[in-house]
């Protein structure tokens, strides 16, 4: 009956959404109208006619290629394979959260779709289902034994602090990388993974350790979020409008666990990948006394430190960086699961959604209204120094316990003379590009 009844209030939902939807549409307001039929596919409850509206807004926004998949579906709305197209678009333009809907429709139609499943594991992890990602995740596995959903049970399984049911996976993976006689790749990340994860436990959550977890490398990340004492958050990183303060807090870390925790290398110089990310390079030459420097530097021996904002810098400058074992990457933020040949002593932490305080952005009032907010104008020196102005106000006895807790693993952090020799990119992992499931 709880079953009947959660459908029942499903179906109410979409046809609300589908009547705003065909209001959005009528006023021309196509792209609103896609982010409801975003909304509207994050469901698991299957309409056709959400496939006919998006199929419609994307001829509308002269976006025909994909509306042509998904006019495939409403044409064989009983062909898996045409739903299973529409996830992969979906999923490679970023858009996890509304392939699952399709992904949902494929495993209906064909219950053993063990790829389908998988996929469906990945998409709800994107969203940070943790626990029905990890449900997915084992039944893949259990349909098509493979190292790479092994390896994503106990992934998952180390994000909800199940340890010994990621240890449990690591036979399955080393017998079956030596059947193959292949080097034991996502075998290495996972034991890295557990121990980095027994060397800096997530105790109490008052300090953010995944990005140690996930790809052994600090985290600066630090909030009031963070500080209190919480026990549902999950690894999750949801802030989206940075403020000067906010920068001020991770700059003046990075500062202190750069001079104060063993291993950091001494920079003698600072190279932004982009205007985004100059104010911060600014910021910490001041901070650390280190001089700014053009890319043409990286070409030479001495040790520098590369500073990007978000993702898309990240992956602009990796190629350059990745076999120079004399740069650090210093970022801002990367995506939950991002391919890029990266250096092993990156630091930094992740993030869903985000803004630098100077960056264009929309603000949302109380009433709910958006409001454009240009990017600041200002010089980048001069927005420096609105970052460096906000120093006095970091709270240097709660950045004391970060300090505290790096010292005491210092020896593990791969920085400076810790980092692999030769030096090794390592990659994040995407669903369209990286380790994947193929049967």
């Amino acid at each position: 009956m709880a079953e009947q009844e959660k459908r029942v209030m499903d179906k109410q939902q979409i046809d609300e959404m589908l009547r705003y939807i065909e209001d959005l549409m009528a006023e021309e307001n196509y792209e609103k109208a896609q982010d409801v039929l975003h909304t509207a596919m994050r469901s698991d409850f299957y309409d056709i006619r959400i496939y006919e509206r998006y199929s419609f807004v994307l001829r509308m926004m002269d976006l025909d290629k994909g509306a042509e998949v998904f006019e495939y579906c409403v044409m064989n709305p009983g062909d898996p394979e045409a739903f299973y197209k529409v996830a992969h678009t979906l999923m490679a333009d970023q858009q996890f959260g509304p392939a699952l809907n399709p992904l949902s429709r494929v495993i209906e139609l064909v219950p053993m779709a063990a790829n389908a499943i998988f996929e469906l594991g990945y998409c709800l992890m994107k969203e940070f289902h943790l626990e029905a990602a990890v449900e997915h995740f084992k039944h893949a596995h259990e349909m098509a034994p493979s190292p790479n959903t092994a390896f994503y049970v106990g992934y998952i399984s180390m994000l909800l602090k199940d340890i010994d049911a990621t240890k449990a996976v690591v036979p399955f993976i080393e017998e079956e990388y030596q059947k193959a006689a292949q080097e034991p790749v996502t075998l290495n990340i996972l034991k890295g993974m557990i121990e980095r994860y027994e060397a800096f436990p997530p105790r109490d959550n008052n300090l953010r350790d995944w990005h140690f977890v996930q790809y052994g490398t600090p985290l600066l990340r630090l909030s009031d979020e963070d500080l209190e004492k919480q026990t549902d958050l999950n690894g999750r990183y949801v802030f989206i409008n940075y403020g000067f303060l906010n920068v001020a807090i991770v700059l003046e870390t990075f500062r202190r666990m750069v001079q104060e925790v063993p291993g950091f290398t001494k920079f003698d110089y600072i190279v932004p990948t982009s205007m985004t990310a100059a104010p911060v390079a600014f910021a910490l030459s001041e901070m650390l006394g280190v001089q700014l420097a053009n890319p043409q530097a990286l070409e030479s021996p001495m040790k520098g430190l590369v500073v990007a904002t978000w993702t898309n810098e990240v992956d602009m400058i990796a190629p350059r960086i990745a076999g120079n074992p004399n740069v650090t990457l210093f970022s801002f933020a990367l995506g939950f699961t991002q391919q890029a040949g990266l250096c092993p002593e990156m630091v930094g932490y992740l993030d869903q959604a985000h803004r630098m305080p100077w960056e264009e952005t929309v603000q949302v009032t109380e009433e709910g209204e958006r409001k454009h907010r240009p990017a600041m104008t200002a010089p980048p020196e001069v927005i420096g120094h609105a970052i460096l102005d906000r120093l006095e106000a970091v709270n240097q006895a709660e950045l004391d316990r970060v300090i505290t807790y790096y010292k005491e693993r210092a020896h593990l952090l791969k920085v400076g003379e810790n980092i692999n020799a030769p030096r090794l990119g390592f990659q994040i992992e995407s669903p369209v590009q990286s380790l994947r499931m193929f049967v």
